[in-house]
């Protein structure tokens, strides 16, 4: 196990940092994806949440499944959706027919998501909560770099696709290294039953409380990645270069703060990190829908550092509370960040689409607010429980 977790682990974060990529290169493209496919912005925000709906429905999957196979074989499937899915994308102009394929894309995004943070948590048993910050800085890279190459593609001539197709051929390269790597990594855990250890899980209120301040706060952090181009175009008057360079410096800060939380999960206890990253998450979102011109722009891109921790840190605070089903808990983690970015990127579409791009940018306010409030009710329980392992 030893002689390979090197290269796996350098696999598995190409991997999410290709997911990163993914998300930006959607996010930056859909005013392009609007105008192939003839759509307003009602359409398109239900095109964002059914591509997030396959990553929802596919972490689950991918987390309950990591408990009972072996996850680069997981890893491996990903890729390969995500692979098809990207290499499918605007090939005909048909909405129905891009609703199924952005939904492939996301299923292939949910198990590499699954399957890359549960083999790294078993290939690291020490320091959860530093490889997984570090594991979720290559996301922020991949979605640092995609806003500037789709800038550029579709500056070029409305050449969007060509990004996607580079990027297939990456997950095809990176697929069949899952598949070759196959037999030399230890398997997750032996097939048994788990319904039991789940049903104790969803008894476990604490555990209820996190899969709900990250469906609030990873759901805000997601659809700002969706649709914060569309916002800042639409409400502040941005041109679509200056809003990719906010969404690239979103990322950007994004980077800086998980290696910051990386380095603060040596010394701070995760729980205190995960308020402190709440209560500045509200702090710069504030502005950035109050403010104005640049100062809003800033305050946007300004607003990754505060996202940056939270999941990753939610994530290993999880694998500490609930050891025995690592894998499952994860998964369902997961998923309920993305039932929680489905809803908001759904419900901020629809709430824009009746009023303004501006107030629906409420409804990310609303949910920021919702996820401190739960978490700084219950933040002296876990920080007593993570104390006492």
């Amino acid at each position: 196990m030893l002689e390979n977790r090197l290269p796996v682990t350098i696999a598995a974060f190409i991997a999410l940092a290709l997911n990163g990529l993914t998300y930006a290169f959607v996010g930056t493209s859909l005013p392009a994806i609007q105008v192939h496919l003839a759509i307003g912005i009602d359409q398109a925000a239900a095109l964002m949440a059914f591509f997030q709906t396959g990553v929802t429905v596919f972490s689950l999957i991918g987390g309950i499944l990591s408990d009972c196979m072996r996850r680069e074989r997981i890893l491996m499937g990903g890729c390969l959706l995500l692979c098809v899915g990207a290499l499918c994308l605007g090939v005909d102009s048909s909405y129905a027919l891009n609703l199924l394929v952005v939904w492939i894309m996301g299923a292939g995004m949910g198990c590499v998501l699954s399957g890359s943070n549960t083999l790294l948590v078993s290939l690291y048993p020490v320091r959860k909560g530093t490889i997984l910050n570090i594991h979720h800085v290559f996301f922020g890279l991949g979605s640092l770099s995609g806003p500037v190459i789709m800038g550029y593609l579709i500056m070029r001539g409305d050449q969007w696709r060509q990004g996607f197709i580079a990027e297939s051929v990456l997950l095809a390269a990176l697929g069949a290294f899952f598949f070759l790597c196959g037999g030399k990594l230890p398997t997750a855990s032996t097939r048994a039953v788990l319904g039991s250890r789940l049903g104790s899980l969803f008894r476990d209120r604490d555990f209820i409380l996190i899969l709900a301040v990250c469906a609030l706060a990873v759901g805000t952090q997601v659809s700002i990645l969706l649709l914060g181009v569309t916002f800042l175009v639409q409400a502040k008057q941005s041109t679509l270069p200056v809003a990719g360079g906010a969404l690239s410096c979103f990322a950007v800060f994004m980077v800086l703060g998980r290696l910051l939380c990386s380095r603060l999960t040596l010394s701070m206890r995760h729980a205190t990190i995960i308020l402190v990253l709440l209560w500045l998450q509200l702090m710069t979102l504030l502005p950035a829908w109050q403010g104005n011109g640049w100062f809003a722009i800033a305050a946007l891109a300004l607003s990754g550092l505060t996202f940056s921790g939270i999941y990753p840190t939610a994530l290993a605070l999880t694998g500490l509370l609930f050891p025995r089903v690592q894998g499952s808990a994860l998964g369902i983690l997961s998923t309920t960040s993305g039932l929680g970015t489905v809803v908001l990127c759904w419900l901020t579409g629809y709430v824009a689409d009746r009023t303004d791009m501006d107030t629906g940018f409420v409804v990310l306010i609303g949910a920021c607010v919702g996820a401190l409030l739960m978490f700084q009710f219950k933040y002296g329980t876990l920080r007593r429980r993570e104390s006492s392992l």
